[in-house]
């Protein structure tokens, strides 16, 4: 059985977060049908200089239910940031997933002095494009009739978030064959209780608000990354992120997908680590 994480009450519900290592603050900001634990590599290299908090969102990991007023990824931003007021922190780096990192884009347009580094890794902050949107909503409407995620649909799903070769890589990489069973496992172990927050989040995140031309306000040191051999997110949109980021540095990772941190875990922690220790966020 795994251990029950801490948590905050937030309008009445528990937002449960991972917390790990001390120094300055760094908040893991996963994405959809992720939890917190999809940092685990980068906790482990971080956590012995920072100290590391991972949140579960709502509908996500232990973070099964969802506050009926949460209605957008601003509300999800107002949560993480209320989070850190209970644990009295007040500068932060972080660091997003996918609609995370449009969470965490967020929290830098909410908090501009509290947030003082910013990682976006497979995120973009335009409107979702509508092949995405499409696609996420059949695996939803599939999610919401079956009330389950099948091992088929999580099959599917496991696909799309690693590299397009992870299969032929997986047969000569152990860690990444657990790591691809791992995800897959905890798609499938999604309890029916969680489904309902789970498609709400969903709903969040696919129809998520336009911020590309907010963003162009930022001025804090930002690092934009992305797995080149991804299924859901592209070089193009790294690109036009890292152009409305003014002065934002792009990593591109070779052989990695949706979940780049976790296939080339090495590589990303070092960049991250590169980037973080420039900043200054005590």
């Amino acid at each position: 059985m795994s251990t029950i994480l801490p948590s905050i009450i937030i309008d009445q519900h528990p937002l449960h977060y991972i917390d790990k290592g001390s120094g300055p603050v760094v908040v893991f900001c996963h994405g959809l049908l992720a939890n917190g634990h999809m940092w685990q590599a980068q906790i482990e290299a971080l956590s012995t200089q920072y100290r590391c908090i991972a949140i579960d969102f709502w509908g996500h990991g232990q973070s099964q239910s969802i506050p009926a007023e949460c209605n957008n990824l601003q509300d999800v931003a107002k949560h993480v940031l209320q989070l850190l007021d209970a644990l009295a922190i007040d500068n932060i780096a972080v660091i997003g997933h996918g609609s995370g990192g449009a969470v965490a884009a967020e929290m830098v347009l909410m908090a501009p002095t509290r947030v003082h580094a910013l990682v976006m890794l497979n995120s973009f902050v335009g409107f979702e494009p509508q092949v995405n949107c499409i696609k996420y909503q059949g695996f939803m409407a599939k999610v919401a009739n079956e009330q389950t995620i099948s091992d088929e649909l999580a099959t599917s799903i496991t696909e799309l978030f690693f590299s397009k070769n992870a299969k032929e890589l997986s047969q000569q990489n152990q860690p990444l064959t657990l790591a691809i069973a791992a995800f897959h496992q905890q798609l499938s172990h999604i309890s029916t209780q969680q489904i309902a927050p789970l498609l709400k989040f969903a709903n969040m995140a696919i129809f998520k608000r336009d911020t590309l031309e907010f963003v162009e306000t930022l001025t804090l040191p930002t690092l934009v990354a992305v797995g080149l051999d991804g299924h859901l997110r592209t070089a193009l949109e790294s690109y036009l992120m890292h152009d409305s980021i003014d002065g934002s540095q792009l990593l591109h990772i070779e052989q990695a997908g949706h979940l780049a941190n976790i296939e080339k875990a090495d590589l990303f922690n070092q960049h991250v680590i590169e980037f973080l220790n420039k900043v200054n966020f005590t």
